[in-house]
């Protein structure tokens, strides 16, 4: 009994020692792996070659293609509004009507005054007629004057040599010089007839033609007038849809110029095919031609994008209220049956170039400065000019470690970035997040976060299931 009672001992004694030679060693291996550095989370991803659209970006509002501002030509009152917002409209659809009365009344006076300007210059033709007529008969009266003028002075003469040759009395000889006399005043008098004739007629004249003139005016306001009870009628010169709608019916629409926003009734756009007004920087025209493919998003529809073509480039530079210049750059829409609506705010990316090679996310090439690297890493690098302070660099992984390694960059889209050397196909590389990749160091350890245990969500009840993951 004694021996059976000394083995139990012995094995408790062996079993206490083992206790606490295995609490010894547990609690030296956790002193180790607490004071180790803690690896980084990031993100990684493998490098493969593949084609990047080198583009050029530019914000821009969207627009219809065609899009007019009805407005008025005459001052009037709207009696009819034929269309609301949103309606759909045809080309030749009256879509304003104006009150017609007044100017109905002012071509009725215009088409009377016309009346009597023309009947005036009926008057006034017909007593230049009778004076034409007068002027043709006193002249002729002249001729006959002139014909007696020449039988009396033919007549004096022989008086005057019979007188002389003593076969006729003086009394025969005044006679014939007294007939000469009257001739002579008659002429005179027929003279001034004819001028006074002359003169009516040119009085005439000029009465004619101001009367022609008065008709040609009277015709000119008729013409106006008539155009201007036209123009109560407006119809839309497009097909397209009632984008905005500023009067309503009773109001009186007043005439401006250029369309300014108090005179316009409405405005009718073509929904069917819009258009994107993009403000490129000045740097960048130069890489743009018509016809180069786009890629536009709007905010509103995230989901979608839109492609289309460029259509115009503006020769003249635009300055923007801050100073900065652009041109305004046209980008023709596909919408393949969709419609937007216009005004919207929204990107674009031009399509200049397509490159085919090492295409990495744009946030994994960082800046460091020269001299915070090791000299093994800049060292005959053919990648880092020691001329410049500053560096582009990947972080690779190599066996856990974030290895920083000089890269050549190229072009790049608004999210990738063309590595032209430094990195090969099949390299691992660190791509996030960003504010890790804003500190960390060469040769630091780094786990890739999607290998780890997602971690419970916060507030979990006590003996429940977990909820979603971290982000």
């Amino acid at each position: 009994m004694k021996i059976i009672i000394g083995v139990i001992v012995g094995f408790v004694v062996l079993a206490i020692g083992g206790l606490a030679i295995a609490g010894f060693v547990f609690r030296d291996h956790m002193t180790f792996l607490a004071s180790a550095p803690r690896a980084t989370e990031v993100r990684v991803e493998t490098v493969a070659a593949r084609e990047l659209i080198e583009s050029v970006p530019a914000p821009g509002e969207i627009e219809p293609n065609t899009k007019v501002d009805i407005s008025a030509t005459v001052v009037a009152e709207i009696v009819a509004l034929p269309f609301r917002e949103g309606d759909l409209v045809k080309k030749g659809d009256v879509v304003v009507r104006l009150d017609d009365r007044e100017l109905t009344a002012r071509l009725l006076g215009a088409q009377a005054s016309l009346e009597s300007t023309k009947a005036n210059l009926e008057s006034v033709r017909a007593s230049r007629a009778r004076t034409q007529a007068q002027l043709l008969e006193q002249q002729a009266r002249h001729k006959g004057v002139l014909t007696t003028l020449e039988f009396a002075e033919k007549n004096l003469q022989r008086k005057r040599e019979l007188h002389d040759s003593g076969d006729i009395p003086l009394a025969e000889l005044e006679t014939a010089q007294e007939r000469v006399r009257e001739v002579l005043a008659q002429i005179d008098a027929s003279n001034m007839l004819i001028a006074a004739a002359e003169s009516s007629l040119q009085a005439a004249d000029a009465q004619i033609l101001q009367a022609e003139a008065a008709v040609r005016q009277g015709e000119a306001e008729i013409r106006l007038a008539e155009e201007a009870l036209r123009n109560t009628i407006i119809a839309s010169p497009i097909d397209g849809k009632v984008t905005k709608l500023n009067a309503e019916v009773g109001e009186r629409v007043v005439t401006g110029t250029m369309n300014n926003p108090g005179t316009v009734i409405m405005t009718i756009a073509d929904l069917s095919r819009m258009k994107m007004i993009a403000r490129v920087a000045e740097a960048d025209v130069a890489k743009l031609q018509t016809g180069q493919k786009a890629r536009v998003t709007i905010e509103t529809y995230r989901d979608t994008v839109f492609h289309g073509v460029v259509d115009r480039i503006a020769l003249q530079r635009t300055t923007a209220n801050d100073g900065t210049g652009f041109f305004e750059t046209e980008i023709m829409l596909r919408l393949d049956g969709r419609e937007i609506r216009s005004g919207h705010v929204a990107n674009v990316e031009i399509e200049i170039a397509t490159h085919t090679g090492i295409v990495v996310p744009s946030q994994a090439v960082v800046e460091r400065a020269v001299e915070d690297l090791p000299i093994e890493v800049v060292e005959n690098n053919p990648h880092v000019d020691r001329n410049k302070k500053t560096i582009r660099v990947a972080y690779r992984v190599v066996d856990g470690k974030a290895v920083a390694t000089p890269v050549r960059v190229g072009p790049s889209d608004l999210t990738h970035t063309l590595v032209l050397g430094g990195l090969d196909a099949g390299d691992v590389i660190v791509t996030g997040p960003y504010k890790v990749l804003d500190k960390i160091r060469h040769d630091e350890r780094v786990v890739d976060l999607t290998t780890l245990p997602r971690k419970p969500a916060s507030g979990a009840a006590a003996g429940g299931s977990t909820g979603g993951s971290a982000s």
